[in-house]
């Protein structure tokens, strides 16, 4: 950028690759830049787009039931770009273009949450039946299971756990389009708060029976699952929501085979990205190496 002063000074509009205006009494020469013959996209580049899509759609399959989520954020940050942000360059699920476009989703071990609470473990036991760190005692949840029972349970057996706190949980669940077999998920939704005092309530008027059951002594879930799911811990706190932080436990038939690098490679493709090396004539044009 250049400013000009005395004769020419009232210049103004174009002249080859420069753009004349006039601000506070100057003439304020800028020179246009040429982007003809920039670098393509990168390979770099172009796995980070296409493992951008599945987590955008993952995050929207959420519609938000999982906010505040990461807590003590940067209030310049949303909880979508942290979302995005903690997941990203950790977890790689290639959608291809169309896939994509048809708000393509495949369930996968995603952090949705960051906080200060101790987390949930999870693990699949066996006959791939999810099971929490939350002991509950003598308790066997039935249908006639009240909330106090169930709150009583979970306090007396888990130091972690006070009175008004939540357990929440996610189901994910791993659809096919019976049309397009493209992949998608809906997501479940239930909470408890512990209430040991709540003996009217049953548990199963609040909560998914699914997702809150028995199994060996402590919480889980009461069969097998396509998908993936999280358990959350989070209490009221003077300074707003305080949360556990939690990882999806993905038990997902179809995720592996979005993960590889010819599913990866196929994606790219459908955007019309390379994944060879490019030869570049000084201008920037592809040209054909003759051997």
């Amino acid at each position: 950028m250049a400013i000009f002063n005395g004769i020419g000074s009232n210049l103004r509009g174009s002249a080859g690759n420069w753009t004349f205006t006039r601000l506070a009494g100057q003439t304020i020469a800028k020179q246009k830049v040429n982007t003809k013959g920039t670098s393509p996209r990168t390979f770099a580049q172009m796995v980070r787009r296409v493992a951008w899509a599945n987590i955008v759609n993952m995050w929207r399959a959420f519609e938000g039931l999982d906010r505040p989520s990461f807590e003590g954020r940067d209030p310049r940050h949303s909880d979508f770009n942290e979302f995005m942000g903690a997941n990203l360059d950790v977890v790689p699920v290639f959608l291809d273009k169309e896939e994509a476009r048809a708000g393509g989703c495949v369930a996968a071990p995603y952090q949705v949450t960051r906080g200060s609470l101790p987390s949930i473990g999870l693990e699949s036991g066996d006959g791939g039946v999810v099971k929490t760190s939350v002991q509950l005692g003598d308790l066997m949840i039935g249908s006639n299971t009240t909330v106090a029972e169930f709150s009583n349970a979970v306090l007396t057996n888990n130091r972690d756990f006070a009175a008004g706190d939540n357990i929440t949980v996610f189901v994910v669940h791993q659809l096919l389009d019976a049309a397009t077999g493209v992949p998608r998920v809906e997501v479940s939704e239930s909470n408890v708060t512990l209430d040991p005092e709540d003996s009217v309530t049953l548990l199963f008027d609040t909560a998914m029976q699914e997702a809150f059951s028995t199994v060996d002594g402590v919480l889980g879930m009461s069969g097998s699952m396509d998908g993936a799911v999280v358990y959350i811990h989070s209490r009221k706190t003077a300074g707003g929501t305080a949360v556990s932080t939690q990882r999806l436990l993905a038990k997902n038939a179809i995720l592996a085979s979005y993960q590889t690098a010819t599913k990866r490679d196929e994606s790219i493709a459908s955007y019309g990205g390379k994944t060879q090396p490019l030869y570049l004539t000084p201008n920037g044009n592809d040209v054909e190496v003759q051997h």
